[in-house]
């Protein structure tokens, strides 16, 4: 009804999302393992902090809205939301973009439209520029559904489902 969901809920129910960037290959093991350590961080602090909502309200109370540092302030959940939000953002948006009505692009032209509708904008330079160049060792988008044990008739539903929530 109020659109609220459960932190610890909404945190177990993305935890698959790091293993989905392993069929993506080698150029997002960094995304893989930076969004590992920010659900390690939110498992270990989610339970008990109401919704999302009511978390990051206690953030900003507390003046950790804008803790970079998870060590220093340990207990701050609002940035690996974030990171892991835009992680599920850009997932989405690759598939959406890989779904689109006569989409026949490579998985890197779709990966980089998600990429900069999602990541990019918080990333600094040097990152987005050694992303885009990494983009390039993606597979093709058969080798991709390949990976996956799918193929483009049996992965399109599922896809679906999944861009539409």
């Amino acid at each position: 009804e109020t659109g609220d969901v459960d932190l610890g809920d909404y945190v177990r129910a993305l935890e698959r999302i790091p293993s989905i960037f392993d069929f993506l290959g080698s150029v997002f093991v960094f995304a893989k393992k930076d969004l590992s350590e920010k659900f390690e961080h939110l498992k270990a602090n989610a339970d008990g902090r109401g919704t999302v909502r009511e978390a990051i309200r206690a953030d900003v109370e507390a003046g950790r809205e804008l803790a970079g540092n998870t060590k220093t302030s340990p207990e701050a959940v609002s940035r690996p939301l974030h990171r892991v939000t835009n992680g599920l953002k850009f997932l989405n948006l690759l598939l959406g973009d890989m779904l689109r009505e006569g989409n026949d692009d490579h998985l890197r032209v779709s990966a980089k439209r998600a990429f900069s509708g999602s990541i990019e904008y918080y990333l600094a330079w040097a990152v987005k520029k050694a992303v885009a160049a990494g983009l390039y060792l993606l597979p093709s988008r058969d080798a991709f559904l390949t990976r996956i044990g799918e193929t483009e008739e049996t992965a399109r539903g599922p896809a679906e489902r999944v861009v539409a929530a």
